[in-house]
């Protein structure tokens, strides 16, 4: 089984899943619906992932989309469409369960949840005529994304409920289970011992740089699902509220919830290192322009560290402007792919335990490895052409002297990067 990393992503389609999206808003138009969902599913259908399930006629089609550990199912056809996916099961409703759900509904646009016999699921239904393919995407998305997220939060909320409909999840081997779960343990042990020798006010900049990046670096890396997922989600999303806390503060919150996610027992760490298949992306997509705008937000700050003695915090910040991308943005592939190398050099060890046998860079004598880099950047560069013919990224203005000079000029090759097509 391949080893995957990152959430998935449905941002930038390629030209010709585009196409089919053309050709399913043109057929709706025509009143050709069946045909019209014909073409949206193919433009829904990732060709590297088996995501959607067709069964078809003349008059109705049956589906199934794979969302992480939920199915959602259904069928358009006698002027319906319905979906629904499976939440929960329970053999008694207790007022809080219904309480929390009739406060969920009031959180959807399109979707509500419901109880089906002894289930709660979550259930989209509208007439033909009312499901353009526009509306479809979004309400779909809504209820595969909630679906997803709301089994686990539920479940470990109250003991009433059981856990239902995730037997299609790939377990991982227990190797790759291990691995993970040893550098889960020396990223957080490792960023909370650095944090722990800062001044929390002097360097509260260098503090956050550290206490993200170990969580973007383990929600990149080891990809965990359930629980852990949402915990490291709800450590972004409370830092970057505009709540006017002050920042030595929400650093105190996230060092206190890397510390609980330290000390959680290892079966229930490693219980969320699972594999999924998923229709929708989480992060929405996002131009290159992000990447550029990150970039010059941070790359200043990289200097300051340098010049006072605190290099390994400067090259957490190079990182940490790939981790935080791979995380809140549906990247282009191009600025994905070369993320990645850029953490896969960071972090040469994780990956030669993992079983790639690449060496970009050998941490013991600080030494790169010059023509496989570039040789590596050049084949991305060539992979992406056809969709983005202005691509260029030139190898000569790298630094392979020190691992600070190369990020540096690593960073700035990718922010001149030009995705005119």
């Amino acid at each position: 089984m391949a080893i995957t990393f990152g959430r998935f992503s449905d941002s930038f389609k390629p030209k010709a899943k585009i196409e089919y999206w053309n050709q399913c808003e043109k057929l709706f138009q025509e009143k050709k619906y069946l045909e019209s969902y014909d073409a949206f599913f193919k433009y829904l259908k990732d060709d590297e992932l088996n995501n959607v399930k067709l069964s078809k006629n003349d008059e109705r089609i049956d589906f199934e989309l794979l969302q992480g550990s939920k199915i959602i199912s259904g069928y358009i056809g006698d002027g319906t469409i319905i979906a629904e996916a499976d939440i929960a099961e329970f053999d008694k409703l207790s007022v809080a369960v219904m309480r929390r759900l009739m406060e969920l509904n009031y959180t959807l646009f399109y979707t509500r949840f419901a109880l089906k016999d002894n289930r709660i699921c979550i259930k989209f239904d509208s007439t033909i005529t009312g499901g353009p393919p526009r509306k479809l995407y979004y309400a779909w998305k809504e209820l595969a994304m909630r679906a997803d997220k709301q089994d686990d939060l539920l479940v470990e909320d109250f003991a009433s409920l059981k856990s239902v409909g995730n037997a299609h999840i790939e377990q991982l081997p227990d190797k790759e289970k291990e691995i993970k779960y040893k550098h889960y343990k020396k990223w957080l042990d490792e960023s909370l011992k650095r944090v722990s020798e800062l001044n929390e006010d002097s360097i509260s900049g260098g503090i956050s740089y550290l206490l993200l990046n170990a969580a973007y670096k383990i929600d990149y890396l080891i990809a965990p699902e359930g629980t852990l997922m949402n915990e490291l989600e709800k450590m972004s999303w409370q830092y970057f509220a505009r709540d006017n806390k002050p920042f030595v503060e929400k650093n105190r919150n996230i060092k206190e919830s890397l510390q609980k996610l330290l000390e959680k027992p290892k079966d229930e760490v490693i219980k969320d290192f699972y594999k999924v298949t998923s229709t929708f992306g989480i992060a929405n997509p996002a131009p290159h322009q992000s990447v550029v705008d990150l970039i010059n937000n941070n790359i200043n700050n990289v200097k300051w560290y340098v010049d006072n003695n605190y290099t390994d915090i400067a090259v957490v910040i190079y990182e940490y402007i790939a981790t935080y991308s791979l995380f809140s943005y549906g990247l282009p592939k191009p600025d994905a792919k070369l993320f990645h190398l850029l953490i896969n050099i960071v972090e040469q060890p994780f990956f030669n335990e993992l079983g790639f046998n690449e060496v970009y860079f050998d941490n013991s004598n600080n030494k790169f490895n010059e023509q496989l880099i570039k040789d590596k950047i050049s084949g991305i560069i060539k992979e992406e052409l056809e969709q983005y013919p202005e691509l260029k990224f030139s190898t000569d203005n790298l630094k392979f002297d020190s691992l600070i000079n190369f990020l540096r000029s690593y960073i700035l090759e990718m922010q001149q990067l030009n995705f005119n097509n």
